[in-house]
């Protein structure tokens, strides 16, 4: 996921020799878009439109750092990014994730760096308030037939179709520079959802959408989702409820402006792939329920890799919840950043949150190479089996089989370290075979005695172990 580093004598040399090397493709924001005050961008000399996304500044919470900014572009080769802050400070600016290493030149209130390969930043001069996120994509390919029965294509500028239902067989493009105004509705086989432009549910109040969600994929097989951007979501953003064989890849969510703005949801639903996606939301960025009341299918075979993940006010991961399934199994979580997580809430939510109820067996879960950039908070991780408020049957679930490896929290501990947590109910609903290998708190390795370390209640089979 990290970046080569090029020296500039290198580009030098190969912006002579093969001038084709690099490519840049930008994308004009049509007449009427909401755009940024507070930064402009260029890429290799090119102006790059930046548009600007709300927050919900909800009364009982603090700011979570107002109105924020973000652009996108498609490269290839090496490119020379730089960045204008109008209004703002860059003498203390920080660029995330920090995996990628990016140190930027500063002059004044301009900063300049390269990418070598496709990426999702926040570009922060003073932490989360106000920040520019940058997303590059590669070279887009594969892009449909505007004139193919099949295909609903969306060019540039602004539209508004409300609800687009979509069948077997059928395309949806958005094109770079589009603003679609509404939301997307697919169930059947072989659907596509592809482009570079912005799905916008701006328009609508909370819960009053033209559709349950943004993007619901419902009762497919062998559905894709690729390259678009999601914005201000009335409700849960990208959410596949019942399906089996899904694709999400380099989505970007921008959606917290209103509570209950969950980022991508499984729900019920089987072999589930999501990679390089970029996920702000306000509530929850990462869950998997079961709300299938008649059936219960399984979630089962979910793997999210390679993503950044941002949530103001709720769990990056909500595992469990609404159980209503089967079980839920075959989990997988890896190569990920965390930039930011609630701290607001001293008891509130935090990083890692498995709590399955209903009675559900929740088993093979795995988060391996996971990079969170703490302030602070005072809860990181849970494993408590209990019901919520939104369970139907109000017992406890089960664990069984789940490992945390090579998870490094960075940044500053302020007054805590973040606790962990893992808590077995009761005989009958209890916790087995969970393994903490090479978990690192600001430096320092967990283990069974660190401090706000708690393991309590029903449990068999909990390990501690430090770098193999």
């Amino acid at each position: 996921m990290q970046p080569r580093r090029i020296s500039l004598p290198l580009v030098v040399v190969l912006a002579l020799v093969a001038p084709a090397w690099a490519r840049v493709t930008v994308y004009p924001a049509p007449s009427g878009s909401a755009l940024s005050k507070q930064y402009t961008v260029r890429v290799d000399g090119k102006p790059v439109d930046v548009y600007q996304a709300p927050i919900w500044n909800p009364s009982y919470a603090p700011s979570f750092g107002g109105p924020y900014s973000f652009a996108y572009f498609d490269f290839s080769g090496c490119a020379e990014v730089e960045v204008t802050s109008r209004h703002k400070s860059l003498k203390n600016v920080a660029i995330l994730p920090e995996s990628w290493r990016i140190k930027p030149g500063v002059s004044g209130n301009t900063l300049t760096f390269s990418l070598d390969a496709p990426c999702q930043l926040s570009i922060e001069p003073e932490a989360k308030n106000g920040p520019l996120l940058l997303f590059a994509n590669p070279i887009e390919a594969d892009r449909p037939d505007p004139n193919d029965p099949k295909v609903r294509y969306f060019g540039p500028g602004i539209h508004k179709p409300g609800l687009i239902e979509l069948r077997d067989g059928q395309t949806l493009y958005l094109a770079g520079g589009a603003i679609v105004k509404g939301g997307v509705h697919a169930s059947g086989s072989n659907i596509r959802i592809a482009g570079r432009g912005i799905l916008d549910g701006g328009d609508w109040e909370r819960f009053k959408g033209p559709g349950s969600y943004l993007m619901h994929l419902d009762r497919c097989k062998n559905v894709s989702v690729e390259g678009i951007i999601l914005k201000d979501s009335w409700s849960w953003v990208c959410v596949n409820t019942r399906c089996d064989g899904v694709t999400i890849e380099n989505i970007k969510i921008c959606s917290s402006r209103c509570e209950n703005n969950d980022g991508i949801g499984t729900v019920n639903s089987r072999h589930v792939a999501i990679a390089n996606c970029f996920v702000r939301s306000d509530d929850d960025c990462i869950t998997t329920k079961g709300m299938d009341d008649a059936s219960k299918r399984p979630v089962d075979d979910v793997i999210v890799s390679r993503c950044v993940l941002w949530t103001d006010r709720a769990h990056v991961w909500r595992i469990g919840c609404e159980c209503r399934a089967e079980a839920m199994r075959n989990l997988i979580f890896r190569n990920i950043d965390v930039i930011h997580f609630c701290n607001w809430a001293q008891d509130g939510p935090m990083a890692i949150i498995l709590q399955p109820a209903e009675d559900m067996l929740l088993e093979n879960v795995r988060f391996e190479d996971i990079r969170i950039h703490g302030e602070g908070q005072r809860l990181l991780l849970e494993i408590r089996p209990y019901p919520t408020p939104w369970a139907k049957k109000q017992t406890p679930g089960r664990v069984r089989g789940c490992i945390f490896k090579d998870i490094v929290v960075s940044g500053q501990s302020g007054k805590s370290v973040g606790r962990i947590t893992v808590q077995g109910p009761d005989p009958q609903h209890t916790i087995e075979d969970v393994v903490f290998q090479n978990v690192v708190r600001y430096g320092k390795p967990v283990l069974r005695d660190s401090p706000e370390v708690d393991v309590l209640g029903a449990t068999k089979g909990i390990s501690f172990v430090g770098r193999e």
